[in-house]
């Protein structure tokens, strides 16, 4: 359930993202030349691509606030599923970076070990952007925000890049001098997974696909235990940004007046709005129980 401090979470998180990776970039491209890891500097450079992804919170989260327009009369929330899946989109592009200097490593003749300074930088990296990952999961499934998920589960793609330079380090250390690329490409195979489902999740938002396997049984309970309410013949929702819309047809003895009917539909969208925390909106249509089917 979503709170006053999930919603401050939720601010913190794109910051938190930004300071965090800005120093992880900083020392994994220092660390990776004086030690020879060129796994290292690759790793940097994907912790720099998730301040791109924080700057795309900040950027889309402010958007969406934007009250409804004329242009955009039901509001801006959906430029949070398009900051998602160009995340989403841009992590796949550093994974398909990833797997080229993986495949050009495993092709070329071992190079000088590199020192364990590199080893030690990739355990830091990793306990740094776990920690990231489990503070903006927990932000970005409490507030149901796209683009912070999408920023964590690139944080959690940084922690599994760092594990492979330690396979790497190590490895070369003991002689086994390809152990870095074959790890790599592990890695960018979840990478690749975890953002296709994030991209896919996004253009379903955007197409309104329904989310009634999540929020349909709570309303139909709801609302079924409403009086006067006999029962429900549909019910249509969908995802604007961190909220829910929902359509709803309910079923009202064939003997009710219009005036009542819409007094049990006035009812009916008060209580859902009070009890279903993420509903933002709710269209209550009536009709008497004898027209259904």
């Amino acid at each position: 359930m979503r709170s006053e401090r999930c919603e401050k979470c939720g601010n913190l998180a794109a910051w938190s993202g930004i300071w965090t990776n800005l120093v992880m970039v900083v020392l994994k491209i220092i660390v990776g030349i004086t030690s020879g890891s060129k796994a290292c500097i690759a790793d940097g450079l994907h912790s720099a691509s998730n301040i791109v992804t924080a700057f795309a919170i900040i950027l889309s989260h402010r958007i969406s606030k934007k009250p409804a327009s004329n242009r955009f009369p039901y509001g801006y929330g959906k430029v949070e599923f398009v900051a998602a899946g160009f995340i989403s989109l841009l992590i796949i592009a550093g994974a398909v970076v990833l797997i080229s200097i993986s495949i050009n490593h495993l092709i070329k003749e071992p190079s000088t070990q590199p020192h364990f300074s590199a080893l030690l930088m990739a355990v830091i990296s990793i306990g740094a952007n776990e920690m990231l990952f489990r503070f903006m999961r927990c932000a970005g499934t409490r507030l149901k925000s796209q683009t912070i998920l999408a920023s964590a589960w690139a944080n959690r793609a940084d922690c599994f890049s760092s594990m492979a330079v330690i396979v790497g380090v190590a490895g070369a250390r003991l002689g086994f001098h390809h152990l870095d690329p074959i790890a790599a490409l592990f890695v960018v195979a979840v990478i690749i997974k975890v953002s296709i489902k994030i991209l896919v999740d996004s253009v379903k938002a955007l197409m309104d696909s329904s989310v009634n396997d999540v929020y349909g049984e709570e309303i139909e309970t709801i609302v079924e235990n409403i009086e006067d309410v006999r029962g429900i013949c549909g019910l249509k929702t969908r995802h604007i940004g961190q909220k829910i819309w929902a359509d709803l047809d309910i079923l009202v003895d064939p003997q009710c007046s219009m005036r009542d009917g819409h007094l049990i539909a006035d009812r009916v969208k008060e209580v859902l709005l009070e009890k279903v925390r993420d509903l933002e909106r709710v269209l209550v249509s009536f009709r008497p129980v004898e027209d259904d089917g």
